[in-house]
């Protein structure tokens, strides 16, 4: 009875388990198999034990439809950026000295030119190392005497590290520049046009 004097609805029913017989204990009268085959359709599916997935790499970043989009918009810029490094070496001039492959490329910055020059050994063994002087000048344009242009000179050591870069500011702006490069051997000599961009 509940402090009113009223009788509870339940106060005729074993609610522990000491109201059991020590033999018996509680008795069930449904399982969850029959309460689930009466559920719906996603309800069912939420208690069915999923078959483990194998861990894979590409399976998770491509698990949900943003993460598929994720992993696409980083491969495409992956694919741009090596495109864009691809054709980037293929704009710089290319020569060779005694062994050494160049790649020149020269910059207008303000109102000086900075030339960057990558030195990569094709036969370690065979490739020119020492010391190897740079002159540059602007290219003369038609008429012009070349005598009158500046002449910039520079010294670099080329040795077995590959690849080497070099870079120097030239103190004059033009449109092409005129690059001679000389080793110490007499057949080490290379000459060439660099345009400026």
């Amino acid at each position: 009875m509940d402090k009113s004097g009223r009788k509870r609805p339940n106060a005729n029913y074993p609610l522990t388990e000491k109201s059991f017989p020590k033999d018996e204990g509680p008795v069930f009268y449904y399982s969850r198999e029959q309460r689930l085959a009466k559920a719906p359709p996603k309800v069912r599916a939420l208690y069915k034990e999923a078959s483990k997935k194998r861990f894979g790499f590409f399976r998770v970043l491509t698990a949900t439809r943003p993460l598929s989009m994720l992993f696409a918009s980083i491969m495409l810029l992956c694919a741009l950026l090596f495109i864009i490094s691809f054709f980037n070496n293929f704009s710089a001039s290319r020569y060779t000295l005694s062994g050494n492959r160049l790649a020149v490329t020269a910059l207008r910055f303000q109102d000086e030119t900075i030339v960057v020059m990558v030195k990569t050994a094709q036969d370690e063994n065979g490739a020119y190392t020492g010391p190897v002087d740079i002159a540059v000048s602007p290219a003369a344009s038609g008429g012009s005497d070349p005598a009158d242009y500046p002449v910039f000179p520079q010294r670099v050591f080329f040795s077995l590290n590959s690849p080497e870069e070099y870079r120097f500011s030239l103190p004059f702006a033009a449109d092409k520049l005129v690059m001679v490069l000389q080793g110490e051997g007499e057949g080490d000599t290379a000459q060439f046009t660099v345009p400026v961009k």
